[in-house]
């Protein structure tokens, strides 16, 4: 049998946490930008803006001799 270790403890404990989560968010909320308005579930508006602010963090972090995305 294999031994879990602390790294698979924790990826599943975060994974357990992201699903209560999303299940408590799944009303719908009015999304308004500029002239545009539309409705979609919470978790999926989250979910957005996570993947918007992470992938901005990548491409504006530089580190000596690397580029944006390695």
């Amino acid at each position: 049998m294999k031994n879990i270790t602390v790294k698979q403890i924790i990826n599943i404990s975060v994974i357990i946490i992201l699903l209560i989560f999303s299940f408590q968010n799944l009303d719908s909320v009015k999304v308004k930008l500029l002239f545009f308005a539309f409705e979609l579930p919470l978790v999926i508006l989250i979910a957005i803006v996570f993947f918007v602010g992470y992938f901005t963090a990548r491409v504006f972090h530089h580190k000596k001799g690397k580029t944006p995305l390695e």
